[in-house]
């Protein structure tokens, strides 16, 4: 399974790739590509920046000399860079990129681009997920689908995981210890796509489409979570 890591910068492919390397049948690339406003040249002195002054340089390098990196100067859906994916032939896509693919990019893909939500699809879509499913006393989780061009609307779900999480204080503790988990839970998700009998679940995108929470109810959101911990030392 020819898969790409698609990425900002080397640095952040470091923890998908050692676990993903462990999937048998799995041939890896670092697809490392600008990020909106860092195309031509300041794109490419920022890659150079990160390499020399970020933890995880000797990981980066490497990366570089096993010759599985992939540096494109221009945005994913250009033709120049949609043209290279093709030649590439890519099975799957690990998505850890700040953008939203348009459709060309998703079909460069033969299977498409694993997105991990931090969220249980399809109950919740959009943003502050995580944040909505505690108010509502319904359990937190993060969904690993094949995206398309809408929001968390991609119908292919590969693994859908519900995680505990009592040792949380905040929902930025708890938003980074999830998005933290992405490696761990993309290798599941390459295991599964790897069986021969693995077929996805569906997304109906018949949940609700969330939006970023107030101020105020961020407040009792952090309020529960406090109490939840304070419950859970006695």
């Amino acid at each position: 399974m020819r898969t790409g890591i698609l990425v900002h910068s080397l640095p952040a492919a470091l923890d998908i790739y050692e676990e993903a390397k462990r999937v048998p049948g799995v041939e890896l690339f670092v697809l490392v590509c600008p990020a909106p406003g860092d195309v031509g040249f300041r794109g490419l002195a920022k890659q150079i920046a990160r390499l020399i002054f970020k933890s995880g340089r000797a990981g980066s390098l490497k990366l570089l000399a096993g010759r599985k990196v992939i540096l494109f100067q221009k945005p994913l859906d250009h033709p120049d860079t949609l043209a290279r994916l093709e030649k590439l032939k890519l099975d799957v896509g690990l998505h850890k990129t700040g953008i939203i693919y348009r459709e060309s990019t998703v079909k460069a893909f033969r299977s498409g681009i694993l997105n991990p939500h931090i969220g249980l699809l399809p109950e919740y879509r959009g943003r502050g997920v995580m944040e909505w499913a505690i108010i509502e006393g319904k359990p937190v989780g993060v969904t690993v689908f094949f995206v398309d061009a809408g929001i968390d609307t991609g119908g292919r779900v590969v693994l859908r995981e519900e995680i505990q999480i009592p040792h949380c204080k905040s929902i930025q503790e708890t938003k980074q210890y999830l998005f933290n988990l992405d490696a761990l839970l993309f290798r599941r998700a390459l295991e599964l796509l790897s069986s021969e009998d693995f077929r996805c679940a569906a997304n109906d995108a018949s949940g609700r489409r969330y939006y970023v929470m107030s101020n105020l109810f961020q407040g009792a959101v952090e309020e529960i979570m406090r109490r939840r911990t304070m419950d859970d030392r006695r």
